[in-house]
C-alpha cells in the first residue's frame, strides 16, 4: 500500500524518514526564546562553529548549545535525526556535498568554504601534475576529492598512473602520509588544521597545487529538519548579515583557520 502512495512529489515519503526511538513522544519546545543548536566535538572546527552559531543567534534569538556525545567515528543518518529531533533546531558543520542530503533534512546557506588538499613531506613537489608514476596517494574514501582524483587517474596512460589508497577517515589518510605508507595525503583542509593545532610536533606538511585538477571546494552550512523553513531563512539572512559585516571573516582569522567566508 505504501508503494502506491500518491504523496506530493515535494514531500518526503514516510518510509523515506529515519525512525527515531520513541519519536511519537518528541514534542516542540515550550521555550521558543532560544535557539537550540548542535556542536559535534568529533567536527574538526565545532569551536569555530560554536562561535558562528552564537554570532547567528546573537541576531535571532538567545543561544542554548548541545554537546552531541559519542564515541563512534560518524554517526549513521538516524542518529542525526533523533538528535535533530530532541535536542536542536539545527546542528552545524555539514559539507554541502551536491545533491547529498535526504528529503527530509534542509540545510543552510554555508558559511564558510574550506578545500581538500595534497598535502606531503616533500617541498620540492609542487602541483600534483609533478608526481611520479606510482606514487602513492591515501585519499579519504567517498568524498567528492577522491572520486574526482580517481577519475583523474583513469585519465592517464597506464604506465603513468598514480596509486590510489582509499582510506576510511581523513585521520587515517594523514597516519597512512606520517608513517610511510603513502607519499602524499588527499584530506578535508580542516581536518588537517586540527591535526597540526592538537599535534605541535606534526612534521612540517607541505600543500601540493591540484592542477592539472581543479580545486574540490565545499560549504560548509548548519542542517534543519525540512519542515523549519521559516527558521532556515531567518538564519540564511543571519548568516548573509554576519559575513557582511566581516564576523564571520573575524571569527575564522582567530583560529588561524584553514577556511574562508562563503560568498
Amino acid at each position: 500500500m505504501l508503494a502506491t502512495s500518491t504523496a506530493p512529489a515535494q514531500q518526503p515519503e514516510f518510509y523515506d524518514v529515519p525512525f527515531a526511538p520513541g519519536q511519537w513522544n518528541i514534542g516542540q519546545p515550550l521555550d521558543a526564546s532560544h535557539l537550540r543548536y548542535c556542536i559535534d566535538e568529533r567536527d574538526p572546527d565545532w569551536e569555530i562553529a560554536g562561535d558562528i552559531a552564537d554570532a547567528i543567534a546573537g541576531l535571532l534569538l538567545e543561544p542554548q548549545r548541545y554537546v552531541v556525545q559519542s564515541d563512534m567515528v560518524r554517526e549513521d543518518i538516524t542518529k542525526i535525526y533523533q538528535t535533530l529531533l530532541e535536542h536542536c533546531d539545527v546542528q552545524m558543520g555539514f559539507k554541502l556535498i551536491p545533491d547529498g542530503l535526504p528529503e527530509w533534512v534542509i540545510a543552510t546557506r554555508p558559511y564558510y568554504e574550506a578545500e581538500y588538499v595534497f598535502a606531503t613531506t616533500d617541498p620540492s613537489i609542487e602541483t600534483l601534475g609533478d608526481l611520479a608514476p606510482a606514487t602513492t596517494i591515501a585519499a579519504t574514501m567517498g568524498t567528492s576529492a577522491h572520486l574526482q582524483l580517481f577519475t583523474y587517474v583513469q585519465t592517464l596512460a597506464p604506465e603513468e598512473r598514480l596509486r590510489v589508497f582509499p582510506m576510511g577517515t581523513n585521520e587515517l589518510s594523514l597516519d597512512s602520509l606520517l608513517n610511510g605508507t603513502a607519499d602524499v595525503a588527499l584530506v578535508w583542509g580542516p581536518s588537517l588544521w586540527a591535526a597540526e593545532r592538537e599535534n605541535p610536533d606534526l612534521p612540517q606538511l607541505h600543500l601540493i597545487d591540484p592542477s592539472p585538477m581543479r580545486p574540490t571546494t565545499l560549504g560548509v552550512a548548519g542542517l534543519l529538519l525540512s519542515q523549519n523553513t521559516y527558521l532556515r531563512t531567518a538564519i540564511d539572512q543571519a548568516i548573509a548579515a554576519l559575513t557582511a559585516d566581516g564576523t564571520i571573516g573575524a571569527i575564522l582569522e582567530n583560529y588561524d583557520f584553514a577556511a574562508t567566508p562563503a560568498r
